[in-house]
């Protein structure tokens, strides 16, 4: 969309119509939509020097609590989006611009992105609880790339 924008810009004298909106709506959706999908593949970005230093049973709590504490920190925002996007839908609220856009596209992509984030960062916890209550070490190398401290252990 931006690419399309400075080409017309330049080449024609004319640009995309309310291409700033509509970018700031695709991000939304490019950013929060994949969460879930991250949060799934534990790919989200750590700071290990501390917990390699752990030993098993203390990393598997360490987990657990990382999600529990994760989940009830992302709670608020879902309930926000939630609120967001109800207002936009039924109050038919829109951006002023030639196009008159509607907000709720863009908020339900907002919500979307973050209920999916929680649903599965509550699967997560579960687990993760599973695992520090019943000590099942095993569980840390699928949970973390662990596998070598289990390889140097063993």
């Amino acid at each position: 969309m931006i690419t399309l924008t400075v080409l017309t810009r330049n080449l024609f004298g004319w640009g995309v119509t309310d291409d700033v909106v509509i970018v700031r709506e695709l991000m939304v959706g490019a950013i929060f939509l994949p969460l879930a999908y991250v949060t799934a593949d534990y790919s989200h970005i750590t700071i290990e020097f501390l917990f390699k230093r752990l030993g098993k049973h203390a990393k598997l709590w360490m987990l657990a609590i990382g999600s529990l504490i994760s989940l009830l920190i992302l709670l608020p925002l879902v309930f926000s989006a939630w609120q967001g996007f109800f207002h936009a839908a039924s109050s038919g609220a829109y951006f002023f611009g030639e196009l008159e856009l509607p907000e709720w596209p863009g908020r339900f992509a907002f919500f979307a992105g973050a209920a999916l984030f929680i649903i599965r960062l509550s699967i997560i916890l579960v687990a993760d609880m599973r695992a520090a209550i019943t000590g099942n070490t095993e569980y840390l190398v699928q949970r973390t790339d662990a596998e070598h401290d289990i390889i140097e252990e063993g």
